[in-house]
């Protein structure tokens, strides 16, 4: 959505008013705003005959917000943005969505009018929230909502049309699995710019009106005792969250949790083990991705399977392309791709980018390896960008790593490609131990000759003290592949 100059200028003047809390003169308001007085009195006359302001004539006149700030709609789209971001990246999504108004609750150093959510005077109350403003009469569902820019772990992030079909479809398909009642409590220590949280979290409580339990520290000792504290009877996360808390905590500090699920990268099978076998519980696996809303699908409770990201939502459509003729073969290995309500519009102002991951017929390629089993259910194998090519043998770092994984003492892990002269690429494989553990790498070649292939074994093993993550636990594999 491109804003007008008039809609900056209005926006700015119902949030002075708003910060003011009290009657103001147009000068005044003109100098808070920097908009010129003549412009100023033209937006001031538009907003009184709609309604939003009222006036006020004579010596002590001025004008007013003619309803409280929280029943305002502006009508906005809304770009949520990493809050891990450096300046630079912060200020070139905010170019690229062309974005008027920045609102932060940190000093940032962007190209756009910026405000400090700390310099807003918010006021808790017991009373009822008043009656949210009717939606315009002329927004449709097939209207843009937020646009969410991918991470940049392939490339540039590229921001996502998520229209407001594709948030509240995608809410309904996700909790037609993970079944939310108003008596629960969310535990929230997924990041809420991020398209997994927003949805699995936030909209998916507020749908179902359950209670969120927003916790900041992504430390096991915080996440146990939010739990215990507050009851918390549905914890969403990411795998290193899982792995971290599956070393540590009592069995009882879990036993209010009746569903956990994991999401934004693949649950390494050996971490899902050690979780269910310290705390009792099974951990719902989840696949998706920022096009499509995210969710596509996840592992259901009443047929579950190791290694899987279970079968598709209800509503969601996935199919397997092959370079085999004929109807798919289950266990054939292909790129997954996706249709449904919860697909997004397309990539804002990227259509040639759109057109290389949106058909016409509304097919979103995933760029992701899988197979799928006689049951529909999605085994993801690899990234095609994460794809190892040496000397024309496929190697996918999923199956390298969950090797690597079954090694005692390895806490993390990470496979990637080099280029290799020889070769085309070389495996690199990239280990943090477990506390108290040290590194040995004889150790880790002698399990992988015993259980894997010879040329899927990592030439190089590099020890590190912590893997490069983004802020929603992803393992940032193009800093390795780059450094």
């Amino acid at each position: 959505m491109r804003i007008t100059h008039e809609a900056d200028y209005a926006i700015r003047v119902t949030y002075c008013l708003a910060l003011a809390g009290e009657k103001q003169c147009a000068k005044d308001i003109s100098e808070v705003t920097g908009v010129t007085l003549r412009f100023a009195l033209k937006i001031l006359r538009k907003l009184t005959q709609s309604g939003i302001t009222k006036s006020y004539k004579g010596v002590a006149g001025g004008y007013e917000l003619n309803h409280s700030p929280s029943e305002i709609s502006l009508g906005a789209i809304i770009v949520p943005i990493n809050n891990s971001l450096v300046d630079r990246e912060v200020d070139f999504i905010l170019r690229d969505a062309e974005s008027k108004l920045l609102i932060s609750d940190m000093p940032l150093t962007v190209s756009v009018p910026f405000i400090d959510i700390h310099d807003l005077d918010y006021r808790a109350s017991t009373e009822n929230a008043p009656k949210a403003p009717a939606f315009p009469a002329d927004l449709t569902e097939d209207d843009v909502c937020a646009l969410i820019y991918t991470s940049g772990t392939t490339g540039s992030p590229k921001g996502a049309m998520i229209t407001h079909k594709n948030q509240v479809r995608n809410v309904e398909q996700y909790t037609a699995v993970v079944r939310f009642k108003p008596e629960d409590k969310v535990l929230c220590v997924l990041p809420m710019f991020h398209c997994y949280g927003l949805t699995t979290v936030v909209l998916g409580s507020l749908y179902h009106h359950s209670t969120i339990v927003i916790l900041r520290s992504k430390s096991p000792t915080e996440i146990i005792n939010t739990i215990m504290k507050y009851s918390v009877t549905i914890a969403i996360m990411v795998p290193p969250l899982y792995n971290l808390l599956a070393r540590r905590g009592e069995p009882s500090s879990m036993k209010t949790v009746h569903t956990f699920v994991s999401g934004g990268a693949s649950l390494p099978q050996p971490v899902a083990q050690s979780f269910y076998e310290r705390f009792g519980h099974p951990v719902q696996e989840g696949y998706g991705l920022t096009e499509a809303s995210p969710v596509v699908s996840i592992l259901p409770t009443a047929k579950p399977k190791y290694l899987t990201s279970g079968p598709a939502l209800p509503g969601v459509e996935v199919k397997v392309i092959t370079d085999k003729k004929g109807p798919y073969v289950p266990g054939t290995v292909g790129e997954l791709v996706v249709r449904g309500d919860n697909v997004m519009k397309g990539y804002w102002k990227k259509p040639e980018e759109t057109k290389k991951v949106l058909d016409e017929d509304g097919w979103l390629r995933t760029g992701d390896l899988v197979y799928m089993d006689a049951d529909g259910y999605i085994y993801i194998v690899d990234r095609i960008k994460d794809l190892i090519i040496m000397n024309g043998e496929n190697i996918y770092p999923g199956e390298v790593e969950d090797c690597i994984y079954e090694v005692e003492g390895v806490g993390e892990c990470a496979v990637v490609g080099h280029p290799d002269p020889l070769r085309g690429q070389s495996v690199w494989a990239y280990v943090v131990m477990k506390e108290g553990f040290a590194f040995d790498e004889d150790k880790i070649r002698k399990h992988m000759v015993k259980n894997i292939a010879s040329y899927k074994i990592p030439r190089r093993f590099i020890p590190l003290d912590a893997l490069p993550k983004n802020a929603t636990g992803k393992i940032l594999k193009r800093a390795l592949r780059d450094g």
